[in-house]
């Protein structure tokens, strides 16, 4: 059966390339295509999931090409099928297949028909490859995937300001997921010397030795949970979910009510091995469901949005699965990821006719509170509980008063490195970086760590720069380029290794810095501003430099699709363990920049556009 595995993989990409190719008027061809291709894909399944089962089969293990390779260094795209992936995959396709036939009506005429059947399948392509993924690299591709269809999906009304709003709140958070679990798979290995497949993890016995690297294997789990508990949205992450929301009602179904929602559930059950001895980890996993659990139950009951009571009855379900897979009831969780999947799909996809129901039946039978509720201690305590929860127990404004605030406000404080002589400095110093590269065995260790070190400090100072900037984005746009050379040559001068790997990291990033400058030259040349004070809107009447500048922004940002996603992982290899200063460092890099590109493409793209005409030409002009 090992030869059929790609084909679920290589079915929704080859989907969505033909996807691409019919206009948005051509609406039956758009759908037929999804249709073809979830239908066969759920049909595949089927058809393994048999032979699977008819021969007694195990989990099969496909090991696929290695991407990248030299000396310890194995950069290899495997897939790995067992009960798990096929409960999961099985739930997606079905879902998808439902919504995809309601969303065919429910769009119709609908100005983002295409894009919407685009992002979809793009979606179920980052699934596809979580769900069959063999080892935590191929995983964390598809994990970057999914990141980008959600954000795309939120901003789907993208000429409205909340929904480009909260598209960027949703990255931003999903940022600190994306490098949470890059640095997990970053200490895997250094603890396991090698990049290991899930198909070792579970049947490798973990012993607790008490050495140096107990303290690794620790950590891992730590970081793969942070992952979890941000893609999953439970506490303190929890206000996310319901400002995912903005987009159309069938993405919220497939996104944040069923489906994108349970990856932290399938990403724990994954790792389970890591920590199945740790009872302190287990303890923490345990906790953070229940909080979760209770908060999203009490700020559910009270919401006035049907899609805001939804996504936090969502999450509190969520919670209890968190609990169960904590507690070792596998299959238990796995079975009730299914049935709350299929019941917030139904609930999102009736949910406009049973608001209209809901508010008709208000109006006719509304009854006046009690006065006298407030009389007693248990009365004021009930209304004190209510008021946190109609205010969602301030996650939101606590997240931005103590996590990007900050950034903002160290943000204003280095606009040093807005100016001209800031990125004449730099070039400076990127150019006797990279001839120290060159000649570095005559150099002092230590002395090229503080060399080293340097550089980060600068690369982080411009990504702060950028990340607050609102002026021009061209000189944003140098700026992170600028930051993402100092970056790889920070870690080039901290270890020998070679070269040939810098090289593979900045190819994608000079790339990318290219074609962006292009695009930013061309809005220029046709008399557009790009300066970063509001949201300008500028796909209304540029789609396709849009297209080119998302393209860059994915580049840059070491998106799957360009050498910087693989040079990534390989140049983090090289940090040592016991660099925790520089290990933060860069981590804080690695989120900001992602902020800062993405921050550029939806100031310029996304939002309302201020048209200089009219649509019509009236007399009185």
């Amino acid at each position: 059966m090992n030869p059929y595995i790609p084909l679920f993989v290589i079915i929704p990409f080859i989907g969505f390339l033909i996807s691409l190719l019919p206009s948005n008027h051509q609406e039956k061809i758009i759908y037929r295509t999804v249709f073809i291709t979830l239908l066969s894909h759920f049909l595949l399944l089927i058809w393994v999931s048999i032979q699977l089962y008819f021969n007694h089969n195990g989990a099969i293990f496909f090991e696929g090409p290695a991407l990248y390779k030299a000396n310890n260094e194995n950069f290899s795209f495997h897939l790995y099928m067992d009960n798990q992936t096929i409960i999961f995959a099985g739930v997606t396709d079905f879902i998808l297949i439902l919504v995809s036939t309601f969303s065919k009506t429910y769009l119709h005429r609908e100005k983002g028909f295409k894009r919407f059947f685009n992002n979809m399948l793009f979606f179920f392509l980052g699934l596809t490859i979580i769900e069959f993924s063999g080892n935590f690299e191929t995983l964390f591709a598809g994990w970057e995937i999914i990141g980008i269809a959600s954000f795309l999906l939120v901003a789907f009304y993208k000429d409205r300001y909340l929904p480009t709003k909260n598209a960027m709140k949703l990255f931003s958070v999903y940022r600190v997921a994306d490098i949470s679990l890059l640095l997990g798979i970053w200490l895997s290995h250094h603890f396991f010397k090698r990049s290991i497949n899930f198909q070792e993890l579970k049947s490798l016995d973990i012993i607790y030795l008490g050495n140096d690297h107990d303290i690794y294997i620790q950590a891992i789990p730590f970081l793969f949970l942070l992952a979890a508990l941000v893609k999953s949205a439970q506490y303190p992450f929890s206000s996310m979910l319901p400002r995912a929301m903005e987009g159309p009602t069938t993405s919220s179904a497939i996104f944040y009510g069923s489906l994108s929602v349970h990856m932290g559930v399938f990403l724990l059950l994954r790792t389970f091995p890591l920590w199945d001895d740790l009872i302190v980890f287990k303890g923490v996993v345990i906790v953070f469901g229940f909080i979760t659990s209770l908060f999203a139950t009490l700020i559910a009951r009270v919401q006035s949005s049907v899609k805001t009571q939804i996504a936090y009855s969502s999450i509190a379900q969520i919670g209890i699965i968190f609990i169960e897979v904590a507690l070792g009831f596998h299959t238990l969780a796995i079975f009730h990821f299914a049935g709350n999947a299929f019941l917030r799909t139904y609930q999102l996809l009736v949910s406009p006719a049973v608001l209209s129901y809901l508010i008709h039946d208000q109006f006719f039978h509304f009854v006046k509170p009690n006065n006298q509720i407030t009389d007693n201690f248990w009365g004021r305590l009930k209304i004190s509980i209510y008021q946190l929860s109609i205010k969602e127990f301030n996650m939101d404004t606590n997240m931005y008063r103590y996590m990007w605030n900050p950034l903002k406000w160290i943000g204003r404080k280095l606009r040093f490195f807005q100016t001209r002589n800031a990125l004449i400095l730099c070039g400076l110093y990127l150019l006797a970086g990279f001839y120290f590269i060159f000649i570095k065995k005559y150099y002092a260790e230590s002395w090229l760590h503080t060399f080293s070190f340097i550089g980060g400090l600068l690369s982080l100072g411009f990504i702060f720069s950028a990340f607050e900037s609102r002026i021009n984005a061209k000189n944003a746009w140098l700026q992170i380029v600028f930051s993402q050379f100092l970056l790889g040559q920070c870690i080039a001068l901290n270890e020998q290794f070679e070269i040939g790997q810098l090289y593979l990291f900045l190819s994608g990033i000079v790339f990318a810095a290219i074609l962006g400058l292009i695009v930013l030259n061309r809005l220029e040349y046709f008399g557009q501003s790009v300066v970063l004070n509001k949201f300008h809107g500028y796909s209304y009447i540029r789609p396709r430099l849009g297209v080119a500048f998302l393209i860059a922004c994915l580049g840059l940002s070491g998106f799957p699709i360009t050498p910087t996603f693989i040079g990534e992982d390989l140049i983090l290899g090289h940090l040592h363990e016991n660099q925790i200063g520089l290990t933060l460092l860069i981590s804080l890099i690695l989120i900001l920049d992602g902020l800062a590109i993405y921050r550029i493409y939806a100031r310029l793209f996304l939002g309302s556009f201020e048209k200089g005409y009219n649509p019509t030409a009236y007399r009185s002009s």
